[in-house]
C-alpha cells in the first residue's frame, strides 16, 4: 500500500509543480479554419490580450478542415498541458455527431475552457442578381431549382446546418459550394463567383459596408444588435427558424484543472476588456464568456439540439 501512495505522489506532484509555473514558454492556439473568418478573428483578438495577461507569447495557428475537426484531433495528439489548445467554432466540437468515424468525442476528449463569442448567421448576396429581399431569393430558388450556388466556411458546420434547414423549411433547392472558412468564402462572394452565401456574419460587415454584398436575413429568431436593419427569418414567415453560432475555447481532458481555470480567467479578463468588447460587436460578435462549467453545461445541452437539426439537414453520415 506504501508503494502504491508514494506512486501516486510521484505522479501528482510533478503536474501540480507545473501547473503552479504554467505558462512558462508560448501557448499555441489552433484554429480549424482559414485566416479571416469568425473562429480566427474571436482567437487573435482576445489572444492578444491573453499574451500580455500572461507574459508569454500566444501563437495562433490556422488548420484548417473537416469543419474543425482538424485542429481539434492535433490538439489531442499534444502533451495535456494546457501549451496546445483550441479555438473552434460550436460544430468543431459536434463534428462526430456527423461523422462517427472521428476519433473524438466532445464529452470524453475535451475541457471546456469558456464560449468567446456568439454571432448570428447571415444569408448575403452578390448585388448582381438584384435580390433585395430573402422572398426574391427563395422566388429565383423555385424557378431554377439546384442552379443557384451558396457559400459555406464548411460543409457541415452550423452554417450549413442552418442552411440545410431553412432551405428545406422554405422548400427550395440550392446548391452549397463548401470553403475552409469564411473568409475563403467571402472572397469568391465579393467577386461573384457564388451569388449567395451563408455564413457567420464577422467576415461579411466590413464588405456590407462597403457595398459589395447585400445582407437579406439572419437566421436567430430575433435581429442582432449588431445589425439592427437586417431582418430575421422569423420576421418573414418562418418563425421556428432559431440558429446562432459560438466560439469557444477548449483544451484536452486531462489538463490540470489549475491550468483550464488560468485560461479561463485569461480569456474572461480579454472579453471584459471595452476596445476588445467593441471591436468584436463592430464585426457583429458578442462576447460571452462564463465559466468551463456554464460551457460543459450549454454543450451538453444543444449536443442533442444539434444531432437534430443536422439530421434534418441531411448532413449526417450514413
Amino acid at each position: 500500500m506504501r508503494r502504491l501512495m508514494v506512486a501516486v505522489l510521484l505522479c501528482v506532484l510533478p503536474q501540480a509543480s507545473d501547473a503552479q509555473g504554467w505558462p512558462a514558454r508560448p501557448i499555441r492556439v489552433l484554429v480549424g479554419f482559414a485566416p479571416g473568418g469568425s473562429t480566427d478573428i474571436s482567437a487573435r483578438l482576445t489572444g492578444d490580450v491573453l499574451s500580455k495577461e500572461f507574459g508569454q507569447p500566444v501563437v495562433v495557428e490556422n488548420r484548417s478542415g473537416g469543419a474543425g475537426s482538424i485542429a481539434v484531433e492535433t490538439m489531442l495528439r499534444a502533451p495535456r498541458d494546457g501549451y496546445t489548445i483550441v479555438v473552434g467554432s460550436d460544430s468543431s466540437f459536434y463534428q462526430p455527431i456527423l461523422r462517427p468515424s472521428l476519433s473524438y468525442r466532445a464529452e470524453r476528449d475535451i475541457a471546456a475552457i469558456t464560449i468567446l463569442t456568439n454571432q448570428p448567421i447571415v444569408i448575403a448576396v452578390h448585388p448582381a442578381p438584384g435580390w433585395q429581399s430573402i422572398g426574391e431569393l427563395l422566388k429565383a430558388a423555385k424557378a431554377r431549382p439546384g442552379e443557384i450556388a451558396y457559400a459555406l466556411s464548411s460543409a457541415t458546420g452550423t452554417q450549413a446546418v442552418a442552411a440545410g434547414v431553412f432551405f428545406a423549411m422554405a422548400k427550395v433547392k440550392l446548391t452549397g459550394i463548401p470553403y475552409k472558412g469564411g473568409g475563403q468564402a467571402v472572397v469568391d462572394l465579393v467577386s461573384g463567383q457564388v451569388p449567395v452565401a451563408v455564413l457567420g456574419v464577422a467576415p461579411l460587415v466590413p464588405q456590407a459596408k462597403a457595398g459589395r454584398i447585400r445582407l437579406i436575413a439572419v437566421t436567430s429568431r430575433q435581429r442582432a444588435k449588431a445589425l439592427p436593419d437586417v431582418p430575421a427569418l422569423a420576421e418573414v414567415g418562418f418563425p421556428d427558424m432559431d440558429m446562432s453560432q459560438w466560439f469557444g475555447a477548449v483544451a484536452p481532458a486531462g489538463t490540470p484543472g489549475e491550468v483550464v481555470m488560468r485560461l479561463s480567467a485569461g480569456f474572461n479578463k480579454a472579453l471584459s476588456d471595452p476596445a476588445i468588447a467593441r471591436r468584436l460587436f463592430d464585426l457583429g460578435l458578442e462576447t460571452v464568456g462564463g465559466s468551463p462549467e456554464e460551457m460543459a453545461r450549454r454543450m451538453g445541452v444543444e449536443t442533442r439540439i444539434w444531432a437534430k437539426a443536422a439530421r434534418e439537414a441531411g448532413l449526417a453520415e450514413k
